[in-house]
């Protein structure tokens, strides 16, 4: 196959149900310039089927398979087999709209400092019992410029895998998904940045993101909380060393919150102490002071981990009050 300006990345497993709808969204792109690269990753329904259908009646699909069972494998194979400028992902239960690769492009055209383009997503379920993950898409939704998704880095994961579109170099630096105890793209993510890659998202809803209740993020253990905290940790350390940062408070003083960020105490990051709403707490050893007594020159970086969303904000804008800088004397983690 000649070059293509754009490759479509789309792994999949067992998707007969979906995987037709998340092609011909692909297929009705008003950019044609792209080949889309199938990677079957020992699908037993008749998914390959159905893409080998789509293969004959257009020559941009590519079909690859990979043995070796996981994403981050299916993934690899198909972004090494890329022959893009851009590679775009996509997966197999999800639907990108008609203008998704053409407005990326243009985005990464038009700001060469930019190494990842993002966007805004549409929230499908039809479980109701899963529409509480829509608050999450909310606040994806929210992070849209380099500075937002920097700065919420350790909160979450501020992007929606399947809406990127990379530079093909980015590769190059950052090298490919890792297979570990973790969330290969969270852990991805961090690695980019901390490699001097800047991304942002379009504020626009180009992609429908489909959950249901098999969703690997809902049921592989990599996709836990305690797996986000650990790599998040791993990647938060490192950059508090890098700032020379060794001596840190944590806002949050709970069960919870001490659990987690003991984990620094791994990485050569040293707590001196805690931040809670109540007066008087005791936490082990260490020191315990209340929210309303903290001043720069007694606790001079902070990290929060305080998970609520209301919450997190409140803690932004009291040390925004007090005098603190975001990224320079606290980092919201939780």
């Amino acid at each position: 196959m000649s070059r293509s300006f754009i490759s479509i990345i789309l792994p999949y497993f067992n998707a007969k149900q979906t995987l037709a709808r998340s092609i011909q969204s692909v297929l009705q792109q008003t950019l044609i310039d792209f080949e889309l690269i199938l990677i079957n990753n020992n699908s037993t329904d008749n998914s390959l089927e159905i893409a080998s259908h789509f293969a004959t009646q257009d020559s941009r699909i590519q079909l690859l398979s990979e043995n070796q069972q996981g994403v981050v494998f299916a993934a690899n194979t198909g972004i090494k087999a890329a022959s893009g400028k851009y590679i775009a992902r996509m997966d197999a239960d999800d639907v990108a709209h008609p203008e998704r690769l053409e407005r990326q492009l243009h985005h990464l055209e038009s700001n060469p400092e930019i190494s990842i383009s993002a966007t805004q997503v549409n929230y499908q379920t039809e479980h109701q019992e899963l529409h509480d993950f829509s608050h999450f898409v909310d606040w994806n939704n929210e992070l849209n410029s380099w500075g937002d998704i920097y700065q919420n880095r350790f909160v979450e994961f501020p992007l929606v895998n399947p809406t990127l579109m990379f530079r093909q170099s980015t590769f190059d630096s950052a090298g490919y998904l890792d297979e570990g105890d973790f969330p290969e793209d969270y852990e991805w993510f961090l690695r980019a940045i901390e490699k001097g890659h800047k991304i942002e998202k379009l504020p626009v809803r180009l992609l429908d993101w489909y959950d249901s209740s098999s969703r690997l993020t809902r049921t592989d253990r990599r996709y836990a909380n305690e797996a986000f905290f650990a790599i998040k940790t791993n990647y938060l350390a490192r950059h508090l060393l890098s700032l020379s940062q060794n001596k840190v408070w944590i806002w949050g003083a709970g069960k919870l919150g001490y659990k987690r960020s003991q984990l620094l105490l791994n990485h050569g990051v040293e707590i001196r102490g805690y931040i809670d709403i109540k007066k008087g707490k005791q936490l082990g050893n260490y020191p315990c002071v209340h929210f309303k007594d903290i001043e720069l020159k007694s606790q001079p970086f902070i990290i929060s981990y305080i998970t609520n969303r209301d919450r997190r904000d409140e803690v932004r804008a009291f040390l925004d009050q007090k005098g603190y800088k975001e990224g320079l004397n606290y980092i919201i983690a939780g």
